[in-house]
């Protein structure tokens, strides 16, 4: 039977739940192309979890040889992205990447475990996907891919 008051229905979840429906539906949107979506919503998932200590996001930002000198400039230009799609900016436009899109699941999916069917399908792919791990393959849509 379909439901007639779909604006009646409740459900609880516990964080870990939320989170990762949060993942699922970031991994779901980038397969579909809409990092957007994807990075919105693995930031929040991450956001949820408390920090982890030696974690990817920890190796990540305290990566002794960043090319960002300063670790708070370090990190608001790695939360560069995620940012601009919270907050009011300057520009209207900006690149959407791939690469960056799955760093952000990957970040979100380190802090929250056991990993559910999809979670772990993801990771699968992208550690297999040897072009995946090369964001120098990853070129705006308005100019040409490398030779």
């Amino acid at each position: 039977m379909r439901e007639r008051r779909p604006f009646f229905r409740v459900f609880t979840v516990t964080r870990q739940e939320a989170a990762a429906q949060q993942i699922e539906a970031a991994i779901a949107a980038f397969h579909a192309g809409q990092f957007a979506v994807t990075i919105t919503l693995a930031g929040a998932a991450e956001d949820m979890a408390p920090d982890k200590e030696n974690g990817l996001w920890a190796s990540i930002r305290d990566n002794p040889n960043r090319h960002i000198g300063e670790r708070k400039t370090w990190v608001a230009s790695l939360n560069e992205t995620r940012n601009w799609l919270k907050h009011e900016k300057a520009e209207s436009s900006r690149a959407l990447v791939a690469f960056e899109a799955g760093v952000f699941i990957l970040r979100a999916m380190d802090k929250w475990e056991p990993w559910t069917p999809p979670m772990i399908a993801f990771h699968d792919l992208w550690f297999s996907s040897p072009k995946l791990m090369r964001p120098e393959d990853y070129v705006p849509e308005t100019e040409s891919p490398p030779p």
